[in-house]
């Protein structure tokens, strides 16, 4: 009998009818160890053999790896099929280790999609567990281990000043909170500028008044008085001056990698990274469809374009059926990434005959969403590029140019399978030497500068891939990380720090710049990488790392910490007033303490905006107040000014119907 180990048990009923009755399928439900706390400074490593983990069973996996061992006694070969992935190469590691296999054969297959003829190559060519990715697996651990375990206990000691709040930092956490904070400082430091551009509003169309040196752009005015004067001297026509044919490609994109894929999830649905990523681990590992579980798209932790030859040619085929031979292209797999983790594919469907039609009945609506949104952008990657033809026109008048571009498809490509095929509502008609007049009298539009932007978890995504920190199989879980330790929160898509999120970033600023950075954590990704592909070793990375990190860290503890001011001033002393923590969350208290015990209320009435006078005692207005306990908590109403003296409240609904 041949034993599989995967990871997930939804794996196993469908691997185990492709292999057949000479099989058996079970699922290691994960990993099965895990470095103990223990040692020096509770970090479970032997700092006297190389940094060594001293590892130990995970508690609630003694069952599985009773039933694991049940399993392997009756094995003649054991197969350990874990992710395609460092972390999947890991668990295999610990697996062969643990378990009681003792000298029968053990080896390791892997797949990037869960089909029959996957699944059957990848038992064909199995390989040993390799050595060099487990390496780099572990060191990452370690690493990871030593910087969340100290500074996690740090920021604890230095910013919260009472009972137990999560708080936590991390190699790659921390370095993507100070991303998040430092885009903040820019926002609030931003300061706008007023600028104008004259436009003459035609019955199809707008055309824009151009800079003189600059024709390809629009033109930039400061000064009201200057963008009058022009105006003033406009006629009341406007002549076809120049007209000026082109043509603009558009190219088809590249198949999804993780993070695009979350991107467009955001963009097109308002779906978070987490829903996405859990959707589509549900199609990677099955839909029960016609009584059998089936996968319908690769593995999705992937920063790899390419597509497999074989898949090429079936998609291939599948494009000329459906869009005819002219609508083929070539496969776009441009910008990949020379730091690629893993060999792995895009995310694409594990078969083009699963059309969206067909499957259509079997999903869930968030399902088909994102299985329509990969279905797509697959067909699209090997496309032609659309093509369109340009028409730019130049409208004269008392020698000024205004400019308008007009395009119309020549040839659809892509768009087509992407359903973007709308015809322009309008196509210049005119030609040269025409006379125009302006539906409106000519005007002009106020604008102003601006500045950086919130991230939102996709454009996050994006900067924490192109910045090298991170990988795909972090990104997710890092951004739910930030979330669940109220570093962050998400408002209409916008990630805004909070301030303890805002504290604890300044905090490793301010003692560990040279650490928690963008630069110092993707060149430690580059040096995973480099044991990944036996070009450098395990214990120097770790030790050259511990060096550096704990001088750093021993001159950080001698420091003592300096409380994040508000900006205001305490009303009691004239101090400063800072922020500070304790289990409830983030207060503003008076820096003075314990001279001053000052804490701002955060939930200090406000003022209705009329200060409607009270109807029961006269004397008091009504003021905003939110309800703390029963079964209306935090439901918001108004009551008396004068409380607790007139104790008169009325519902924040039945004011709005007063109103």
């Amino acid at each position: 009998m041949n034993l599989v180990i995967v990871e997930s048990p939804a794996k196993t009923k469908t691997i185990k009818e492709f292999l057949g009755k000479d099989f058996e399928v079970v699922a290691s439900k994960g990993h099965i160890r895990d470095i103990e706390n223990s040692g020096k400074d509770n970090l479970g490593l032997d700092f006297n053999n190389n940094y060594k983990p001293i590892y130990s069973i995970i508690p609630h996996q003694q069952a599985t790896i009773r039933l694991l061992n049940k399993e392997v006694e009756k094995a003649d070969n054991i197969y350990l099929a874990t992710d395609p992935d460092r972390e999947g190469e890991a668990i295999s590691w610990h697996l062969k280790e643990v378990l009681n296999i003792g000298t029968k054969p053990v080896k390791r297959i892997e797949f990037n999609e869960i089909t029959k003829d996957a699944i059957l190559e990848a038992i064909n060519t199995p390989r040993d567990i390799d050595e060099n990715l487990f390496a780099s697996q572990e060191t990452r651990k370690i690493m990871d281990r030593i910087i969340g375990y100290k500074l996690s206990s740090l920021l604890k000691k230095n910013i919260i000043s009472s009972g137990d709040l999560t708080i936590s930092a991390g190699r790659v956490q921390s370095a993507c909170l100070r991303i998040i904070t430092d885009r903040e400082e820019e926002i609030k430091a931003f300061k706008p500028t007023y600028y104008y551009e004259i436009e003459a509003q035609f019955r199809h169309f707008k055309a824009k008044l151009i800079d003189p040196n600059h024709p390809s752009k629009t033109l930039i005015l400061d000064e009201l008085g200057k963008v009058q004067s022009i105006i003033d001297s406009l006629d009341d026509f406007f002549v076809v001056k120049e007209i000026k044919m082109g043509k603009r490609i558009e190219k088809a994109p590249a198949p999804f990698t993780t993070s695009t894929l979350f991107q467009q999830a955001l963009s097109k649905f308002s779906m978070s990274v987490s829903k996405t990523k859990k959707i589509a681990q549900e199609l990677y590992e099955g839909i029960e469809i016609n009584g059998r579980h089936q996968a319908l798209i690769t593995y999705i932790r992937t920063d790899s374009t390419r597509l497999s030859d074989t898949f090429i040619r079936h998609l291939g085929a599948h494009i000329k059926k459906k869009y005819g031979d002219d609508a083929i292209g070539y496969v776009h797999t441009f910008n990949n990434n020379q730091d690629i983790q893993d060999a792995h594919e895009a995310i694409r469907p594990v078969s083009m005959y699963n059309t969206i039609e067909s499957i259509e009945p079997y999903l869930s609506k968030d399902q088909l969403k994102i299985y329509k949104l990969i279905y797509q952008q697959t067909e699209a990657c090997m496309m032609r590029d659309a093509e369109f033809e340009t028409k730019t026109a130049l409208l004269s008048n008392n020698n000024y140019d205004f400019s308008i571009t007009f395009e119309k498809p020549i040839n659809k490509g892509y768009r087509v399978a992407k359903e973007k095929t709308e015809e322009p509502k309008y196509y210049f008609p005119h030609e040269i030497g025409d006379i125009m007049k302006p539906t409106q009298n000519v005007s002009y539009i106020e604008k102003q500068t601006e500045g950086p932007k919130p991230f939102t978890e996709a454009t996050l995504i994006k900067e924490m891939e192109s910045s090298g920190i991170g990988r795909p199989s972090t990104y997710a879980s890092t951004i739910e990380t930030l979330k669940s330790r109220n570093y962050i929160v998400i408002e209409k898509k916008a990630i805004i720090p909070t301030q303890l999120g805002i504290l604890a970033s300044n905090y490793l600023k301010e003692h560990f710049s040279s650490i928690i950075n963008v630069d110092y954590t993707a060149s430690m990704e580059k040096e995973l990488d480099e044991i990944a592909l036996n070009e450098a070793k395990e214990e120097k990375i770790v030790d050259d790392f511990y060096k550096t990190f704990i001088k750093t860290y021993n001159d950080a503890i001698k420091i003592p910490s300096k409380p994040l001011t508000t900006g205001e001033i305490c009303p009691n002393c004239g101090h400063d007033m800072v922020y500070r923590t304790n289990r409830y969350g983030t207060f503003e208290a008076c820096s003075n303490y314990p001279a001053c015990k000052y804490i701002k209320k955060k939930d200090e009435p406000e003022p209705m905006v009329d200060l409607i006078p009270c109807p029961e005692c006269s004397t008091g207005h009504l003021v905003s107040k939110v309800a703390k306990t029963g079964r209306y908590a935090g439901r918001k109403f108004y009551g008396c000014s004068n409380f607790p003296e007139c104790k008169f409240t009325i519902s924040y609904i039945n004011q709005k119907k007063q109103k």
